[in-house]
């Protein structure tokens, strides 16, 4: 009882933790938002767009936005857009902060789950492995059949995760077993 009291205590404090890590990065980022709204148009990117309204749009002034978008790996705010000619017209900034926060991201599970650097000095960052390593084996299953008395090996085909499975099937090498 002791184990479960100190295991939901432990997970409410890293939800806690978690918590104010989101709204303090949330804060920050908002402070950012703010700063560049203020900037000249001059100094954002324009990125045009064509697009083909369903129904007839009237060319637009610049509007306020607040959005993120992601081309090529790469992390664009958009602060403002314009509609003109059927053309979208985007002003935004490269978000450094976070392509930064994606590449950390990416390399922590990277180094996860395909365990390519041996760090000794902190082996808790190596929590999770590959599952099929892990969780499902490729062994040999002996199946014993207790009224023929009839012992026959069957192996389980286990596909890495980069083969595509044909039509969601697994097949078989073996026929199937005879019945009696």
């Amino acid at each position: 009882m002791k184990r479960i009291a100190s295991l939901f205590l432990i997970v409410t404090l890293f939800y806690n933790v978690l918590g104010f890590y989101i709204m303090f990065a949330e804060q920050q980022e908002q402070v950012w938002v703010t700063a560049m709204e203020k900037t000249d148009n001059s100094n954002f990117e324009i990125i045009e767009i064509k697009i083909t309204p369903y129904a007839y749009v009237v060319d637009s002034g610049i509007e306020d936005a607040n959005e993120d978008f992601v081309i090529h790996n790469k992390t664009y705010h958009v602060f403002k857009k314009r509609i003109q000619n059927n053309v979208l017209q985007l002003y935004c900034l490269k978000s450094a902060h976070n392509e930064a926060l994606n590449k950390d991201l990416k390399k922590i599970v990277d180094s996860q789950l395909f365990d390519d650097n041996s760090n000794k000095e902190n082996p808790s960052k190596k929590l999770m492995k590959s599952f099929i390593q892990d969780y499902i084996q490729g062994n040999t299953i002996v199946f014993i059949s207790t009224s023929i008395k009839l012992v026959s090996p069957v192996t389980l085909n286990s596909y890495p995760p980069q083969k595509n499975l044909l039509s969601g099937y697994f097949t078989t090498n073996d026929p199937p077993p005879d019945m009696v």
